[in-house]
């Protein structure tokens, strides 16, 4: 009997430690990642462009005005030259509880500096319950660019940025994202879920920058918390052996969906430096 007492207190000590830890340590513990990515399509003789890219950050009561700001300073401590906001900015809109100063999230993302442009792309969360118009409201009046099925050309790298629309419950318009690929331009996509890429990968993309999948956000054995569209690529770097030699990044995301934890998935910003490779 004692052993058995022992083992449930020991039990319910880790318990009370896994909590802890996974509400409070680790989704404060924002680290940033780096790749360097070369490529012949970039403009030769162009300097270094860097470009960070930043997801799912889920505002709720569990990641607010503070935790914005704070993610907004790491942001332009990486002096980028472009930003790129892949989806998912407020967690459930509906049930929002702080919807009359929605004007705080975007005087917050306003302070997001960037030489170049600042960009973003709808998710899943930014639809429904009101929350398209709205997502649109905030990204526009914080000086981002939304692309929607779009693209916008930087011009002096020889670069294509297409942003499309959330696959779920956007409209996935491939015909039009294929004309957008030029074969002689250095094209980055944007998507909200990664699984996508794999009706993509006999097209020009360079770079495919996705979040969503939030790294499984609690990682625990015989847990499988992959959302939809998010199950094959859940975290990091993927190359691919295609003609383009695609590069497909899954970025964690910043804030946390259903449950305010995170356990082996710690959030993230993703930077990404881009260079010419012709000697």
């Amino acid at each position: 009997m004692k052993k058995f007492i022992s083992v449930l207190s020991t039990i319910f000590l880790l318990s009370i430690v896994f909590f802890m830890y996974a509400r409070y340590i680790e989704p404060n513990f924002l680290k940033v990642h780096y790749e360097n990515i070369e490529s012949i399509y970039i403009s030769k003789g162009s300097r270094e462009l860097k470009i960070l890219q930043f997801s799912d950050m889920h505002v709720s009561e569990y990641f607010d005005e503070n935790d914005i700001k704070m993610a907004v300073e790491k942001i332009n401590e990486q002096n980028p030259d472009i930003v790129v906001f892949t989806g998912d900015l407020i967690d459930q809109f509906n049930n929002y509880e702080n919807k009359d100063n929605v004007h705080k999230i975007w005087e917050s993302l306003a302070e997001i500096n960037a030489s170049i442009g600042k960009y973003a792309i709808y998710g899943n969360h930014d639809y429904g319950g009101g929350a398209e118009q709205v997502y649109r409201t905030i990204i526009e009046n914080s000086g981002f660019i939304l692309l929607k099925n779009e693209k916008i050309t930087i011009e002096d790298y020889n670069i294509n940025i297409i942003g499309m629309d959330d696959s779920i419950f956007g409209k996935f318009e491939k015909d039009k994202l294929i004309n957008f690929l030029d074969k002689d331009s250095f094209n980055i996509v944007l998507s909200h879920e990664p699984d996508v890429i794999d009706y993509l990968l006999e097209y020009n993309i360079d770079l495919f920058l996705s979040g969503h999948s939030h790294g499984g956000q609690i990682n625990l054995p015989l847990v499988n918390s992959f959302p939809l569209l998010a199950k094959k690529y859940t975290n990091g770097i993927y190359s691919f052996d295609n003609y383009r030699q695609t590069i497909l990044y899954v970025n964690v995301g910043l804030g946390t969906s259903q449950l305010p934890l995170r356990f082996m998935a710690p959030p993230e910003l993703s930077v990404f430096k881009l260079n010419n490779n012709e000697k």
